[in-house]
C-alpha cells in the first residue's frame, strides 16, 4: 500500500449503519470514517472502535446504543464523535490486512502510509475540546474485562473505574491511539473480553451510556473498594520466523508453550513456573521493557529445553492464537501498582 489512506467524514449516521454487521460495514462506510452525531451536551465524547477489524464488541455496543436512541426518537445525552478504523479488515474478520500496518500502532512516528490517517484524525480531534476518548478492543485469550490508562490522572482513573475494578497502566507500545489522545483529554482503553461475547458487548454499551450521561468526570475515586491497578512492564515476542504451538507433544516446532498458558492471565505466577519448551536453541524469546530495552534474561531462564520464569509476574493477554502471537505478541508481564497517596507527600 503506497498511497496515503483517506479519512471519510460524516455529519450524521450514514444509511444502513444501524443494520450493518462488521463484515458488511464497507457497504455504508467506504473506509476509515469519522462520524459526528449530535447530542444535547458539549463537548463531544470521542469513541474509537474497529482499529482491529476482528475486535467487534465496540462496534456492536455503539451500534446497539445508537439503534436504541433512534428507535426511541431521543437525542443522545452528549455529542459523539465516532471513529471506525479498519473497515477493510472488518470485512474479512482480520486484525489487519497483509499489506496494512496495525491501526493501533500508527499514532506516533511516520513509518507507514497509515500514519497520514492518524494525523488527520488527531488534527480534527485537536480542533475542538473533547469530553474524553474511549478506545474499545477485544482480547484473543482468556482475560477478565479490564481498562487501560496511559496517565495516572484522577479523571482517567475515575473513567476506567466506571467500567471495571481491574486497571492496567502502560506506556508501551507508545504508538497506540489512547496514548496520543491522553495528551489532551482523559483517555482510556476498554478491553471487552473476546469478540462476539454478548456479556462483554452489553457491559461496554452500558458503560458508554453512563459516560454519555455524565455532566463532568469527577477527579475523585468512585467509592467502594479501590481498583486493582497493574503496571505493564514488559512485552513478550517470539522470533518472526519461529514455528510455535501450545502443547508439550508438538513436533517440528521452535517453541511449544503450555496448553493452559491463557489461564495464567491476571494471576500472580511464581518464580520457576514452566511456560513451555524451546526445541531450537538458536532462538530466544524477546522481552522488551517499557523503555524499549531487551530484558529477556531478567524474566526467563532456559533449563535444558524448558522455559521457566526467573521471577514472579502477573501475565496479561497471553494468547494461544498463533496469528495474534506473530502479528502482535505472546502477552505482557505486569506488576501490581500502588498509586502514591498525595497526603503522604
Amino acid at each position: 500500500m503506497n498511497q496515503p489512506m483517506q479519512l471519510h467524514l460524516f455529519d450524521q449516521l450514514p444509511a444502513g449503519f444501524l443494520e450493518a454487521e462488521p463484515e458488511t460495514l464497507h457497504t455504508c462506510l467506504p473506509g476509515p470514517s469519522l462520524i459526528r452525531i449530535e447530542g444535547e451536551a458539549s463537548p463531544p465524547l470521542f469513541v474509537s472502535t474497529l482499529l482491529h477489524g476482528n475486535e467487534t464488541s465496540g462496534f456492536y455496543a455503539i451500534r446497539d446504543l445508537l439503534r436504541k436512541y433512534s428507535e426511541e426518537k431521543r437525542p443522545l445525552p452528549r455529542k459523539l464523535i465516532l471513529f471506525l478504523g479498519n473497515i477493510a479488515a472488518a470485512e474479512k474478520n482480520l486484525r489487519h490486512l497483509p499489506d496494512q500496518a496495525d491501526f493501533n500502532r500508527i499514532w506516533s512516528g511516520k513509518h507507514y502510509p497509515e500514519h497520514h490517517l492518524a494525523e488527520q484524525v488527531l488534527k480534527l480531534a485537536h480542533d475542538e475540546p473533547l469530553f474524553a476518548c474511549i478506545d474499545i478492543h477485544n482480547t484473543t485469550g482468556k482475560n477478565p474485562l479490564f481498562a487501560c490508562i496511559n496517565r495516572l490522572d484522577p479523571h482517567s482513573i475515575h473513567l476506567a473505574e466506571m467500567f471495571t475494578s481491574t486497571l492496567v497502566y502502560f506506556n508501551r507500545p507508545a504508538e497506540v491511539l489512547s496514548r496520543a489522545f491522553s495528551n489532551f483529554c482523559p483517555s482510556i482503553v476498554l478491553e471487552g473480553g473476546r469478540s462476539h461475547s454478548p456479556a462483554g458487548t452489553r457491559t461496554v454499551a452500558e458503560f458508554l451510556e453512563k459516560v454519555l450521561h455524565l455532566t463532568e468526570i469527577p477527579d475523585a475515586p468512585n467509592g467502594g473498594s479501590p481498583p486493582a491497578i497493574y503496571h505493564s512492564v514488559a512485552r513478550i515476542h517470539v522470533p518472526e520466523d519461529s514455528r510455535i504451538s501450545f502443547n508439550k507433544e508438538c513436533v517440528q516446532k521452535d517453541f511449544c508453550f503450555v496448553e493452559d498458558l491463557e489461564a495464567m492471565n491476571f494471576k500472580e505466577i511464581p518464580e520457576n513456573t514452566l511456560l513451555g519448551w524451546r526445541h531450537n536453541p538458536a532462538m530466544n524469546l524477546s522481552i522488551i521493557d517499557e523503555k524499549g530495552r531487551e530484558v529477556e534474561s531478567r524474566y526467563i531462564r532456559y533449563v535444558e529445553n524448558e522455559i521457566r520464569l526467573k521471577q514472579g509476574v502477573v501475565p496479561s493477554m497471553f494468547t494461544s492464537l498463533i496469528t495474534a502471537v506473530h502479528q502482535d505478541c505472546l502477552g505482557y508481564f505486569m506488576e501490581p501498582y500502588q498509586i502514591p497517596d498525595p497526603s503522604l507527600t
